[in-house]
């Protein structure tokens, strides 16, 4: 059983940073990159020097050109990419479920990244690129649609030009048949081997592994199926599977794969995302020296898996442009903004602006908000409202957001003929939206706006900065916005938003772990 063949595992990004890819540079470093479905900017990249531990360098996907859509919903956008380095370049590729499959490129991924190579012909999602010794390049992926059946399917690719070259060929069907996807093909020996990921990235989730002897196979399975999988455990770690891998040839291999931290409630919940964890493991027999096997780590951080990094996005680029972020030098939102000791910035926060948008949270025009991920159960995130009065119709405040239909805010409603404001904390629960705690105060107050989080839920409470009251706003449990409760593949986003008419400025933004 699992339960009793458990190690550690590193959390290498604290925070929703599903799916993740890494490769080995010729410098000797290695790069990961991370899906980011409807946020923007997006595909995170980051750096490091032993696997272990990591740093931001920037972002694939900052521009609008990379990323085009007609309309996108939550948890659509960019899946499950796969980065590999030949003959000098780094070729990213990876889905846009709104789009197809595409490649970005770069000869230096600290200097940015290509417009898309779309590649026609090829159906499903999470594709991935071997290069082989002879430079022969490969496409691997999951089924495309109703009229394949569920498996992993390969052809022959030109990289450069997104031109599949073969027909598809179906070279595995997994071990249970639910849901093989996230493929990996490598080299190792005489042997090549196929990872993939199956059970669903939920509670069933699985590593699997097999190898031939020619990369359309056929494939002998691995006897210690699933190589890792929590299923069925109480551990903190769960849903841990989506592996890959590099240092593949050497006795001792770096492995990245993702899982979720639950809390130890009954049934366990879990709200903070999916989060990339790293291990290494040795071979045996050509195999690798995994079974069954199961991984753990602590529910809390201790601040070395940058739980206090701040990356400012948006779920939807359409709201991009409503944004600056930063004090007295803006910048409109496009990347990681500059911090010390875990803040944003320095001690006094960060200054957003924000263009009210006359709308709510739906994604029809893409929700008016700006954010951080949650990277830890315990923190707080606070605003300040700089001029309630600035809003001239609709509500400002803070949002604890999962998806368009799983929210909690902290509205502020534009001021009544009294001059009085209402602050109210709201819970959005599919449709079902229940007022937790209101208060009043003069229009002519400066408000400040905060949320405190532990592994049971959140905490509001809204401050009178200069008064230095503060009046507790309810607790909201956080399964409302669990993964079995509000779905999703991705994780929580802690920020300020505008809905209706007026030019809202947030001071002393901060983020805490």
């Amino acid at each position: 059983m699992t339960l009793f063949n458990c190690k550690p595992a590193r959390r290498i990004a604290s925070g929703f940073h599903p799916d993740p890819t890494i490769c080995e540079t010729p410098q000797g470093t290695y790069l990961m990159v991370n899906s980011s479905f409807e946020y923007f900017p997006g595909l995170p990249v980051f750096e490091s020097e032993d696997g272990m531990h990591w740093h931001k360098i920037g972002d694939a996907m900052n521009r609008t050109t990379q990323f085009p859509y007609e309309s996108m919903g939550n948890s659509q956008g960019i899946y499950a990419p796969t980065l590999r380095y030949f003959d000098g370049t780094f070729y990213l590729i990876v889905t846009n479920v709104n789009k197809g499959n595409m490649i970005l490129t770069s000869a230096d991924p600290h200097a940015g990244w290509s417009d898309p190579i779309w590649v026609d012909g090829w159906p499903g999602i999470d594709p991935s690129l071997f290069f082989d010794d002879d430079g022969t390049a490969y496409i691997c992926g999951n089924e495309g649609g109703e009229r394949e059946p569920a498996g992993i399917y390969l052809s022959k690719i030109d990289p450069t030009t997104g031109t599949v070259l073969t027909k598809r060929q179906r070279i595995c069907g997994g071990i249970t048949g639910s849901n093989p996807e996230g493929p990996h093909l490598y080299k190792r020996g005489g042997f090549y081997y196929l990872m993939w990921a199956e059970g669903g990235t939920e509670s069933g989730h699985m590593e699997n592994i097999a190898r031939a002897t020619a990369p359309e196979g056929p494939y002998e399975m691995y006897a210690g199926n699933p190589l890792i999988t929590n299923r069925s455990t109480h551990l903190t770690l769960q849903a841990i599977g989506h592996c890959d891998c590099a240092r593949f040839g050497d006795e001792r291999t770096l492995m990245v794969f993702h899982g979720t931290r639950n809390n130890d409630e009954y049934p366990a919940q879990g709200w903070i995302g999916r989060e990339p964890y790293a291990v290494w493991f040795t071979w045996e027999n050509d195999w690798p020296a995994l079974a069954d096997q199961s991984y753990d780590c602590e529910l809390n951080g201790c601040g070395d898996s940058l739980e206090r990094d701040v990356e400012w996005i948006t779920p939807s680029i359409d709201a991009a442009g409503r944004f600056t972020v930063g004090g007295g030098d803006k910048r409109m939102i496009a990347g990681p903004v500059p911090r010390e000791d875990g803040l944003l910035c320095d001690s006094n926060g960060v200054t957003i602006d924000i263009h009210a948008a006359e709308q709510d949270f739906s994604l029809d025009d893409g929700p008016t908000m700006v954010g951080t991920r949650q990277t830890d159960f315990r923190f707080e995130f606070g605003a300040t409202l700089a001029d309630a009065r600035e809003l001239t119709d609709g509500e400002t405040g803070v949002a604890v957001y999962a998806n368009a239909n799983h929210y909690l805010t902290i509205a502020v409603h534009v001021a009544d003929d009294d001059g009085l404001l209402t602050i109210e904390t709201v819970a959005h629960n599919a449709g079902l939206t229940s007022v937790v705690g209101s208060v009043h105060e003069s229009a002519d107050a400066t408000l400040r706006l905060i949320v405190r989080g532990d592994d049971r839920g959140y905490d509001f409470a809204v401050k009178n900065t200069f008064t230095g009251e503060e009046q507790p706003l309810g607790h909201i449990p956080g399964k409302v916005l669990s993964f079995v409760n509000a779905g999703g593949f991705t994780g929580i986003l802690l920020g300020v938003y505008a809905h209706g008419r007026g030019e809202i400025t947030y001071t002393n933004v901060r983020y805490t772990v």
